[in-house]
């Protein structure tokens, strides 16, 4: 019995000393700043990190479909609504809920936009298992910046100060025709949803619900990757959770997707000009809600002016120059 409780201490000590270690150099190692030089990872996504405190009226989750469809800049300019897309390629559902957490430390949205292909994608156990540690210690994801560490790295507490200048949304002008010959073809058969990522959706509703904000899910225009099937088994799900679901793949009348110009990889993703007729219709939906305030006349945004402005004038010089 001795023995039995010898060893059990002493693998309580060890535990707790790994874990003391694990936090302190977590600390240590984690990046300071999200500049895209500062070492974090998805320095676009992670910009809202530095965004001021309470601004961001509705928060876009997602991967690639939502930074190359929805531009937070021009929902500033027409409707002086406040958003920002922390879409990342490839997302899963269980990096989405990091976000949506992460978003709701510094800021309250109104208004939280899911892009729906995300909760189609699968992926074994042991990856988000593996996520969540590194996400807990994150000197597993940085362990290597000692290599490139300054002298002011060395402190405990960030500070933010990376604005990144188009709020997550990725411009792209080129155009790769797509074919959407069978495209949203009428089916009564629905997609499956993995098992883990119904869990995840069922956790962010209540989160958003607990926090004050409205979830909206947004299936974003894509030859690829939607389908009726996958339409049947998102309206089955905002049914079931009474949430409210639009699908821009089935308002051709009302957001016209020209597939010959509208898309940079053969439909896979928009483009620029996909990206305007999406957020146009997006942001007079989102006006008419009444859920949303109008900043432009506040001079505390006048920030976002200078962003819209700026954007402005590198895209039209990348059109002169390209």
């Amino acid at each position: 019995m001795r023995i039995y409780l010898r060893h059990l201490l002493s693998a309580a000590l060890f535990t707790a000393v790994l874990m003391s270690f694990l936090i302190a150099a977590s600390r240590i190692m984690s990046p300071k700043n999200n500049t895209p030089d500062g070492g974090i990872v998805e320095p676009a996504a992670n910009g809202i990190l530095a965004e001021p405190e309470g601004t961001i009226d509705v928060l876009i989750l997602g991967d690639s479909e939502s930074y190359s469809a929805i531009n937070p800049l021009k929902l500033w300019e027409e409707h002086g609504i406040t958003s920002y897309c922390c879409g990342t390629s490839g997302q899963r559902l269980y990096y989405t809920e990091e976000f949506l957490h992460q978003a709701f430390r510094r800021q309250k949205p109104k208004l939280v936009i899911l892009e729906t292909d995300v909760i189609f994608r699968e992926y074994p156990l042991p990856e988000e298992v593996i996520h969540r540690m590194n996400a807990a210690f994150p000197v597993l994801i940085y362990h290597n910046r000692w290599k490139n560490m300054k002298a002011e790295d060395i402190r405990l507490n960030a500070e933010y100060t990376y604005c990144n200048p188009t709020k997550g949304y990725y411009f792209s002008e080129n155009v790769d025709p797509a074919n959407p010959e069978g495209y949203m073809k009428e089916s009564s058969e629905t997609a499956p949803v993995p098992a883990q990522n119904r869990v995840i959706l069922a956790r962010m509703q209540a989160f958003c619900k607990a926090n004050g904000a409205k979830l909206l899910l947004l299936s974003t225009p894509s030859t690829v990757n939607w389908n009726m099937e996958r339409h049947n088994a998102v309206r089955q799900l905002a049914d079931e959770w009474m949430l409210e679901y639009m699908d821009m793949n089935r308002m051709t009348d009302v957001i016209p997707i020209d597939w010959k110009k509208d898309t940079r990889d053969r439909g896979d993703h928009m483009n620029h000009s996909g990206a305007e007729k999406v957020t146009a219709y997006l942001g007079r939906y989102l006006s008419g809600t009444g859920l949303l305030k109008d900043h432009r006349s506040d001079p505390a945004y006048r920030s976002w002016d200078d962003a819209a402005e700026r954007f402005r004038k590198e895209t039209e010089s990348k059109r002169q120059n390209g």
